[in-house]
């Protein structure tokens, strides 16, 4: 008796094992989700109408978080390059920003310090490995970071709508305002906002944040000062909307233009 039931067992796994292989061969391949691929501007070029010409070169992470630019600038010397890294915690938020410059060795650092509410809480700003005195404060209702100090930009302070987009601004005394169309996509549109690379960029007293069109998500229509003005146009799109190409127009013929060009890349 058990032997009959063991041929019966057997021919009954003869049955089933090649029904299971032909359900297996017949089975779909699973589906393989391509990456989206998202443009950030990794290259900007910037051409003053004087003759000053600037290039940036920015490279990004896997999560799309900006990690270094290069800084190209001709002067009577010849080619001059600044390095930055940026530097993130495990939430994603900005820690230290270095910049070198290889023409002379100097160096500069901006470490930031952040409350339980991801808030900046602290800044510290040192050149050549020496901490600058410094005195910080932030208004969390109104979004006002400032800073004051020795050097000559300061007092120093920034005002950043809901969307951690800067709006105002103050560089030793002298305020500036920054309006944007709301309809368009910025140069930087698909990247995360922090007020900490708005800050940084300021606190380097001989770079010009504007150079960075401010990291602005928003298109940008004016750039204002008490006395003056920048106007963002002649605008050009590609297929996609991202802006390509644009001026910054001063409202003094005498000052000239900034013609900008942008090139993305696919992360």
């Amino acid at each position: 008796m058990k032997k009959k039931s063991k041929y019966i067992i057997i021919i009954l796994l003869a049955a089933i094992l090649p029904v299971a292989c032909s359900k297996d061969k017949d089975s779909p391949a699973p589906e393989v989700t391509s990456k989206t691929l998202t443009p950030m501007p990794n290259i900007i070029s910037l051409v003053y109408s004087y003759g000053r010409t600037v290039v940036y070169t920015m490279d990004y992470n896997d999560s799309l978080q900006l990690t270094t630019i290069d800084m190209l600038y001709k002067t009577d010397d010849g080619d001059n390059i600044l390095k930055m890294e940026i530097r993130y915690n495990e939430t994603g938020l900005i820690t230290t920003i270095n910049i070198g410059n290889e023409s002379n060795d100097s160096n500069f650092a901006t470490t930031f310090d952040y409350d339980p509410n991801n808030d900046i809480s602290d800044i510290e700003f040192m050149i050549n490995g020496d901490v600058q005195p410094t005195t910080y404060h932030f208004d969390p209702d109104n979004r006002i970071y400032g800073l004051d100090g020795d050097l000559a930009n300061f007092p120093m302070g920034w005002r950043f709508d809901p969307d951690s987009n800067l709006t105002e601004m103050v560089i030793s005394n002298n305020y500036f305002q920054l309006t944007s169309s709301g309809n368009e996509k910025g140069v930087f549109h698909n990247l995360d906002p922090q007020p900490a690379l708005a800050i940084w960029h300021g606190l380097l007293f001989y770079l010009a944040p504007y150079e960075l069109y401010f990291f602005h998500q928003k298109d940008l229509d004016r750039f204002e000062a008490i006395d003056f003005y920048y106007d963002y146009g002649e605008k050009v799109r590609d297929g996609d909307g991202n802006l390509i190409a644009f001026k910054m127009i001063s409202d003094d013929p005498l000052v000239g233009t900034i013609s900008y060009t942008v090139s993305y890349e696919n992360y």
